[in-house]
């Protein structure tokens, strides 16, 4: 239902303006299922940089193993360019 809104957008550039800017983290990390494409993209669309793959990582419902890609945005490329990026690409939804 809320696929194609932008609120992933609008909710990913609160999380990390508060991770960021709040808190003072150094990095945030994002997993996603290595299969689901439309996740990666979806990410790395926002600035995340793909670090690797753990293998075999999670079970799924189905009991079978998965594995999951690590993405990350450190904190001087969100000051240095994600921030206003994403700030772009929020205000043109």
């Amino acid at each position: 239902a809320f696929q194609g809104t932008g609120l992933n957008k609008h909710c990913k550039f609160l999380l990390l303006q508060f991770a960021f800017e709040e808190i003072g983290m150094e990095r945030v990390e994002f997993r996603a299922d290595n299969n689901n494409a439309r996740s990666i993209a979806a990410m790395k669309s926002i600035g995340c940089t793909p670090e690797g793959i753990l293998r075999s990582h999670t079970i799924k419902a189905d009991g079978g193993r998965r594995d999951s890609i690590v993405l990350s945005i450190l904190k001087d490329e969100w000051f240095s360019h994600v921030k206003e990026n994403l700030r772009r690409k929020i205000a043109d939804l």
